[in-house]
């Protein structure tokens, strides 16, 4: 597995290479068949794809963001809800940084997800019928 300085530098040089105009492609970083949302296409497609993007919005540009996972089993009323349970959410986050610090947070919240913590539970049905 590639170190996280290896895979950062890897996903920077990505997105400076989308971000660049005019756009030249990709081939250095992505496989000659990529998968998109579990569509098998060539590079050349994928390419294509964002060559459309592009065109429609010239000042289309990507930045590094993060989607978070969390899960808990709040005691008191929880992000504005009162909730019973295990609940799990799913957060885009997006960080700016200034002097080497975090200093701006965009933070998205997703919908407070209800979660089946005891799947083996004596009073599940496990019929298919």
């Amino acid at each position: 597995m590639a170190s996280s300085s290896s895979l950062k530098e890897a996903y920077l040089a990505y997105l400076a290479a989308f971000n660049k105009r005019p756009f030249a492609g990709l081939a250095d970083h992505m496989h000659p068949d990529v998968v998109l949302n579990e569509s098998s296409m060539p590079l050349a497609e994928f390419e294509k794809l964002l060559t459309d993007d592009i065109e429609a919005a010239p000042g289309l540009h990507f930045e590094v963001g993060c989607r978070i996972e969390f899960r808990c089993t709040p005691v008191r009323e929880f992000m504005g809800r009162k909730v019973q349970g295990t609940v799990k959410c799913m957060e885009h986050m997006f960080y700016q940084y200034r002097d080497g610090k975090i200093a701006d947070v965009w933070w998205m919240p997703g919908e407070l997800l209800a979660v089946e913590t005891d799947l083996a539970s004596p009073n599940r049905s496990t019929d298919s019928a």
